[in-house]
């Protein structure tokens, strides 16, 4: 079983947060960091969120960050420039967020076009089948809405395809609910107090809860292989 420590914007524009967040996530037993490269203006249509923008310079320090940890570092590109970046510092593999595949399908097929692993989360589409073929394509079920409350728990189906969760909700337990029904990746948000202002943090995993998915979703993986 994979962890994704989606880190995401939980630094809330604070870059000196970030390397307490990768130790933490190295810490708790997460297999990636993963983070959000965006520009505000394209993705919201405004600077309400640039705070969160990375440099060049930054999102190399970060990496930088994450090989020192020995936890590997990748992230959602919401365009074609932080693709360059990326593809400029050799990341291993990508994220598409819901809204890019919805919104930005030539950048998804850029993404895809580099051969490189890609998740891909499914919280906005709402087509049948799926949205993009590819041997390097592997899908995340979601439900885009931050936070996720037990009222909007699915019952979500797994496949050689669709591998993982990427997980909204208020603790553990439905990330583990979904790792027994067949999730062998869980991306969830993490965070170093859920009492930070912002959407995200009282959805993520703290260092302690992080420690929690690890094991017990382990030993649940455990479990079904000896059944199995």
């Amino acid at each position: 079983m994979k962890i994704i420590s989606e880190i995401g914007i939980n630094h809330n524009g604070d870059f000196r947060k970030i390397e307490e967040l990768v130790r933490q996530s190295k810490i708790g037993g997460a297999d990636y960091a993963k983070f959000q490269l965006y520009n505000s203006v394209r993705v919201f249509g405004d600077e309400s969120r640039k705070q969160n923008e990375f440099t060049f310079k930054q999102v190399r320090q970060i990496k930088d960050i994450c090989d020192n940890y020995g936890i590997t570092f990748f992230a959602s590109v919401f365009d074609e420039e932080k693709l360059e970046w990326c593809e400029k510092l050799n990341v291993g593999l990508y994220k598409v967020a819901s809204r890019t595949v919805v919104k930005e399908p030539k950048l998804c097929e850029q993404i895809i076009t580099t051969k490189k692993p890609v998740y891909i989360s499914l919280g906005f589409w709402e087509e049948e089948g799926l949205p993009f073929e590819g041997n390097n394509i592997k899908y995340l079920n979601c439900i885009s809405k931050y936070p996720t409350s037990a009222l909007d728990f699915k019952n979500f189906e797994y496949d050689g395809k669709i591998v993982g969760l990427s997980d909204h909700s208020y603790g553990i337990s439905y990330a583990l609910y979904n790792i027994a029904h067949g999730a062998r990746v869980i991306e969830k948000h993490f965070t170093l107090n859920k009492g930070m202002g912002g959407n995200d943090h009282i959805g993520s995993m703290t260092l302690e809860e992080l420690k929690l998915l690890r094991e017990y979703g382990d030993q649940i993986e455990g479990i079904k292989h000896n059944i199995e």
